[in-house]
């Protein structure tokens, strides 16, 4: 009976170990998405901040 009851501890042992690998591979996946984010986001306000500013004649306030 010792022989099965190790059987089941391996295995659940191992079941253990693919969540485990699971979760780290998703908070990794997040942890790049969320750098990705602020990359971009950071590119995107340099661009739109060398962008010339826009006379108020042009929009019609002048």
């Amino acid at each position: 009976m010792r022989r099965r009851d190790r059987g089941r501890s391996i295995g659940m042992d191992a079941r253990a170990t693919i969540r485990t690998d699971d979760r780290v591979i998703t908070v990794l996946l997040v942890l790049l998405s969320i750098v990705v984010l602020v990359v971009l986001l950071h590119y995107a306000v340099s661009v739109l901040e060398s962008l010339p500013e826009v006379p108020p004649t042009v929009v019609g306030l002048g």
